[in-house]
């Protein structure tokens, strides 16, 4: 095992030095701010004392005839021994009356002045009267505001010659607010700063050693009753090496009645869970294996009862069947079948046996082929089934059958089907919407032998469409609890794109439609999915559904041609009619979405002589006829209502219909009409 570069210990001990570290810094520095606060606070005090009462010795008056003059009186002389016994008795550094103007000041009076030989101020003072001196450093910065006569804070700053000085001022005003003076001491800070300095030395290195001891003493007591007993944890674990060394717990001895202790009983607890999960862990590999087989087995079986491509013909078939089987995370016994029973006649299967398991797959193919076997017969439906039931039912009576199967005759349409515990299917009117068929239930196919089947009778016309689909389906709860199969199916399947939609692509939306639906798609079983179309065109009217491309004029030309056959009109009168529906389509195109689709109906009523064709879908509400910015389509339009004896455009808000009505040669002429 690679040695940990960086143990649980050394963490906490880098953990508590950091912390006493920041506790230290922290405590000396709010130490160190508050005391020098309290210290500055005293001398700004002071200062502020001093200045107060030399200002309120002064008149603004005599400033000025001081600074006009430079010429001193006995008041003068009086206010120069007044600061002096100020300095002195109070301790100030300076104490002095300065007039700012331009970029400095000039002094009117001045502790430091001494009397000369004839005992004036001029001959021996320092700053005499009218000395004149530039303002530095926080003065020059106040500038501003000394020469408006503000109130400007203590100013601290070091000195060359005098070292570390507060100057405290308060001004001296004339009454329309104007400065005639201020008054200044300053304080001496060298000591204060010392001061500061050795609190800053001596209160750090005081909290230094008490942060050395506390935790020294901590990380002792740390180290005995937390890292050790986790080290001797971590051994024991280490040693455990897959559960070779068992022993090594037990010989963990924590004596503190703490949360580590917990932990070394619970890691023994864990060390028996284990043992016995181990055991049921092989025991639960050994049942996923022979359920994988069976599964496998499953899958395999239901594959190879799936149908089989129906044989080619040249001229089609008159339905269109598609398929669709959904395997959840369980074993499903469920499948869909269809057949010819001879050229004309389908035959279609939806069932599925409930349980999962090798009984019910093995049972799943005997009834699938019991029931082919009896369709092929040649019997009716109902005795089909009838004998069917009675055959499994011998075979076995604990398993039975959910099955519906139906036969449609291609020729006529009639579509007769029998429900034996299966879901009912739903049933679409040519583009209209789905609604369920409610076929009657009977009971499953083996679990009753004198069950007496009954048909259900259907007549299916052009562009019918019927879903079936068995229990799996319905089974799938949404977020709400309620079932997939109470309204969602329907809804799913009524949206205008699924009805539009090839057989493959509308089992697509519904298989998705169920997985967005389903509180969790882990809980989905195993579903079939049968849609079947029927195709066969009525020589009256027949439709066709496209999309706005060249795909859809494709088919609308192969959709015209062989409904123009179908009623004996070809060569002038077919390819002036295509040329027409061409036009119309490229026209109606420009007005449709792309993703958009669109229907045509041709209608030849017979004995009146005409070819009406419609075209169906979202226009915008505007005739594709009106409107138009090129020259091309124009033209198109102009040939469209030349050509024709009628053309109509209505619109309903939801669905726009543009209809053209041709006459046909040698059937009258009649007064053509347009109406938009």
């Amino acid at each position: 095992m690679k040695k940990m570069r960086f143990t649980l210990g050394k963490k906490i001990v880098v953990m508590i030095l950091a912390m006493s570290v920041i506790l230290c810094a922290t405590a000396l520095f709010v130490s160190y701010q508050t005391y020098q606060r309290r210290t500055m606070a005293f001398y700004e005090q002071l200062g502020h004392n001093v200045v107060a009462t030399l200002a309120s010795q002064l008149e603004a008056e005599d400033l000025d005839r001081y600074y006009e003059t430079l010429e001193m009186d006995d008041r003068y002389y009086e206010i120069q021994r007044f600061i002096a016994d100020l300095v002195e008795s109070n301790g100030v550094q300076y104490l002095y009356v300065v007039r700012p103007h331009g970029i400095g000041v000039t002094f009117l009076f001045d502790s430091d002045m001494e009397a000369g030989e004839n005992g004036d101020y001029l001959s021996g003072g320092y700053c005499a009267l009218g000395t004149y001196t530039d303002l530095l450093g926080g003065f020059a910065d106040n500038l501003d505001k000394l020469l408006d006569g503000q109130e400007v804070g203590p100013i601290v700053q070091k000195d060359p010659s005098y070292g570390w000085l507060m100057t405290s001022m308060t001004p001296v005003l004339h009454e329309d607010g104007s400065v005639a003076g201020y008054v200044m001491a300053d304080i001496s800070m060298n000591e204060v700063v010392q001061e500061q300095q050795h609190f800053l030395l001596y209160s750090g290195g005081l909290l230094a050693a008490l942060t050395v001891v506390f935790a020294g003493v901590y990380l002792l007591v740390i180290r005995r009753s937390f890292i050790r007993p986790v080290q001797e944890l971590t051994a024991a674990a280490q040693g455990y090496e897959g559960g070779e060394n068992k022993r090594a717990f037990n010989q963990v001895k924590i004596k503190s009645n703490d949360e580590l202790r917990t932990l070394a009983d619970a890691f023994r607890m864990m060390l028996a869970e284990i043992e016995l999960n181990n055991q049921e862990q092989q025991e639960l590999a050994l049942r996923e294996q022979r359920l994988e087989s069976e599964l496998q087995l499953a899958n395999q079986l239901n594959i190879s009862m799936l149908p089989r491509e129906l044989p080619e013909r040249k001229e089609g078939y008159p339905f269109a069947i598609r398929g669709q089987i959904y395997q959840g995370h369980e074993l499903s016994c469920c499948f869909y079948d269809y057949f010819l029973l001879d050229q004309d006649r389908l035959c279609v299967l939806v069932g599925e046996v409930p349980g999962g398991g090798i009984p019910q797959v093995l049972y799943t193919a005997m009834a699938q082929a019991t029931i082919k076997s009896q369709m092929r017969s040649g019997l009716p439906l109902a005795e089909a089934m009838t004998a069917a039931n009675q055959q499994l039912y011998e075979m076995s009576g604990e398993l039975s059958l959910n099955v519906l199967v139906g036969v449609l005759d291609g020729i006529t349409g009639h579509f007769s089907c029998i429900n034996a515990g299966q879901s009912d299917p739903l049933l679409m009117r040519s583009q209209d919407q789905y609604q369920w068929m409610g076929v009657l239930p009977y009971a499953p196919l083996g679990q009753n032998e004198n069950v007496v089947y009954q048909t259900m009778e259907v007549e299916l016309r052009q562009g019918d469409r019927i879903l079936f689909h068995t229990a799996g389906l319905d089974s799938i709860t949404g977020r709400d609890g309620r079932p997939f199969a109470a309204e969602q199916l329907r809804l799913s399947l009524n949206e205008s794109r699924s009805r539009q939609a090839e057989l493959e692509r509308q089992l697509q939306g519904v298989s998705d439609a169920g997985k967005v639906y389903a509180r969790r798609v882990e809980d989905i079983n195993g579903y079939v999915l049968l849609a079947m179309e029927y195709r066969r065109r009525d020589r009256a009217q027949a439709h066709c559904v496209l999309t706005p491309d060249a795909r859809g004029s494709a088919r609308l030309m192969e959709f015209l041609r062989g409904q123009l056959e179908a009623n004996q009109l070809q060569g002038g009168q077919m390819a002036r009619m295509l040329v027409l529906a061409d036009e119309l389509f490229t026209l109606c195109c420009r007005r449709a979405d792309s993703d958009s689709r669109l229907m045509a109906e041709c209608a030849i009523p017979q004995g009146e002589g005409q070819a009406i064709l419609r075209l169906k879908g979202g226009f915008g509400g505007h005739s594709p006829l009106e409107e138009l910015q090129d020259e091309a389509s124009k033209h198109a339009a102009e040939f469209i209502v030349q050509n024709c004896s009628r053309v109509l455009f209505e619109s309903d808000g939801t669905m726009d219909t543009a209809t053209v009505v041709k006459q046909l040669e040698g059937t009258g002429t009649l007064e053509r009409e347009k109406r938009v």
